[in-house]
C-alpha cells in the first residue's frame, strides 16, 4: 500500500505568513495582487494573511496605488514601529550603539570610550547597564525590542557566542552572550566584529544581487577580514574565519598579542602605527608627532600620525607607507587565494584620505596574480562609523528571520 506524507498545515500557514510579510519588506509598498505574484500564493491566501498582519500592526495601509485604469489597489509596507533591534559594536577605543525600527532605519546611534574592560564581570555589567538606559530613552515599550547584537573583536564561537580570545580586550573564554541574557530582558547574539562589518557593507555593496564575492577589510585598531559570497558570510568550519590580520608578513617581526610574531596586525594597525610613532615622539621632541600629541606618548593616536605625514613629517610618513605595503602584501595573499570580485576597505584607517588608500592599492597590484586580480574592484567602505553596529543588526535579524521568531 502507497504511505502518505502528513502535511503540516499550520507549519506551511506559517511559513506563508513569513513569506508575504517579508515580500512587504523588501518590496513595499505594494499591493495584494503583485504580493500573489512575488510569492507564487493564490490570492485569497494573501488577503487572509495580510488582513492578519494588519490585527497585529505589522503592516499599514497607505491608501491607493495609482495605476491608471481600474480601481486603485490597496497598497501595504511594513509598519516602522513593529519593532526595533539594537546593534553594539564593543571596539577596543570605543563602543558604538544604535537602534533601528523595522523598516532598518537608524532611530537612535549613541558612543562612548570603551575604557578598560577589566575585569570582565564589570564590563559586561557596565554594557548591561549602557543598554538598558538606552532603551529607556526611546519612548517606547521594551515589548517592541526583539534584541541586542553585540559585535566582539576577537574568535567568537558562532553556536554559544563565546569569546574563545580577543587580544584587543585581552579576554579569553569569556560567555559573553549568555552573561548578556542573564542581563538583559530580550534576546542577545555575540558576533565576530569583522563578520558584523562585512555583511553590512556587502548589503550596501552588492544590494540585492547574489552573484559577487566580496572580501571586507577593516582597518581599525586591529586588522580583521571577512568573505561574503551572495548574501551569505562564509565563516569557516568554525565560524572563525577571516582573521587576516594574525597572518604572519614579517618573520621575526614585532610581538603580537596573539601570541605570533609578525602578525600584520602587530605591524600595520592603527595600535602599531601608534606604537612606532611614540618611538619617535620620544626621541625627537621637535618632531610633528610629538607636538600633536602634546609630548606625552601616551595620548598618541594613528590619526595624529596621518595629520603628521600630511603635514611633511618624514617619520610619519614612512610609518605610514610601510604599514600601507604590508597591508597590500596580506591583501595580495588573500586575493590570490580566495579570487573575489571585490575588496572593500573599511575601518577608522580608511577615513584618513586618499593617499593610504591609493598606497594599499600600489602595494596590492604588485603582489597579485595576474588572473587573480583581472576583475577585481578595490573600494572603501560606505558604512562610517556605525557600519559594524549596522552590520550586527542585519545579523540578528537574519537569525531570527532563518528560525521564523518574529512576533507575526
Amino acid at each position: 500500500m502507497r504511505s502518505y506524507t502528513k502535511v503540516d498545515k499550520l507549519k506551511i500557514a506559517h511559513t506563508n505568513k513569513y513569506n508575504i510579510f517579508g515580500c512587504i519588506v523588501r518590496e513595499g509598498p505594494i499591493n495584494r495582487a503583485a504580493i500573489a505574484k512575488r510569492t507564487d500564493l493564490s490570492l485569497p491566501t494573501v488577503m487572509a494573511i495580510t488582513g492578519e498582519l494588519l490585527e497585529k500592526s505589522a503592516v499599514c495601509s497607505i491608501g491607493k496605488g495609482d495605476f491608471g485604469a481600474g480601481k486603485p489597489p490597496e497598497m501595504f509596507e511594513v509598519n516602522p514601529d513593529f519593532f526595533y533591534v539594537m546593534g553594539v559594536d564593543l571596539g577596543r577605543t570605543e563602543i558604538r550603539i544604535i537602534i533601528n525600527d523595522a523598516t532598518f532605519r537608524q532611530r537612535l546611534c549613541y558612543k562612548e570610550p570603551t575604557g578598560y574592560p577589566f575585569p570582565e564581570e564589570a564590563f559586561i555589567c557596565r554594557l548591561g547597564h549602557i543598554i538598558k538606559d538606552l532603551i529607556g530613552s526611546l519612548n517606547s515599550g521594551q515589548a517592541r525590542i526583539l534584541g541586542a547584537g553585540i559585535a566582539m573583536p576577537g574568535l567568537i564561537e558562532r553556536e554559544t557566542g563565546r569569546v574563545i580570545i580577543s587580544p584587543d580586550f585581552g579576554w579569553k573564554d569569556i560567555p559573553l552572550q549568555s552573561r548578556l541574557q542573564e542581563l538583559l530582558p530580550f534576546p542577545a547574539l555575540v558576533r565576530n566584529s569583522n563578520h558584523a562589518l562585512a555583511l553590512n557593507e556587502s548589503a550596501l555593496e552588492n544590494g540585492s544581487d547574489d552573484n559577487h564575492v566580496s572580501f571586507c577589510v577593516n582597518l581599525g585598531y586591529g586588522i580583521g577580514a571577512a568573505l561574503i559570497i551572495g548574501e551569505e558570510l562564509y565563516a569557516g568550519a568554525k565560524g572563525t574565519g577571516g582573521e587576516l590580520g594574525h597572518s604572519v608578513v614579517e618573520k621575526g617581526g614585532p610581538f603580537c598579542k596573539c601570541g605570533n610574531s609578525g602578525c600584520l596586525e602587530a605591524v600595520a594597525s592603527g595600535e602599531a602605527i601608534a606604537r612606532q610613532a611614540a618611538v619617535i615622539a620620544a626621541h625627537h621632541g621637535d618632531s610633528r608627532i610629538a607636538e600633536l600629541c602634546g609630548r606625552d606618548i601616551s595620548k598618541l593616536e594613528a590619526r595624529m600620525v596621518f595629520e603628521a605625514a600630511e603635514a611633511g613629517d618624514e617619520g610619519a610618513r614612512k610609518i605610514i607607507s610601510n604599514a600601507a605595503d604590508y597591508i597590500g602584501i596580506g591583501l595580495s595573499t588573500a586575493v590570490n587565494i580566495l579570487d573575489p570580485d571585490r575588496v572593500i576597505l573599511c575601518g577608522g584607517l580608511m577615513r584618513n584620505g586618499p593617499f593610504f588608500f591609493e598606497k594599499i592599492r600600489a602595494g596590492m597590484e604588485e603582489h597579485v596574480m595576474p588572473c587573480s586580480g583581472r576583475k577585481l574592484k578595490l573600494t572603501v567602505g560606505k558604512g562610517g562609523e556605525y557600519g559594524t553596529a549596522q552590520g550586527v543588526c542585519r545579523a540578528f535579524l537574519n537569525s531570527f528571520w532563518s528560525e521564523q521568531l518574529l512576533p507575526i
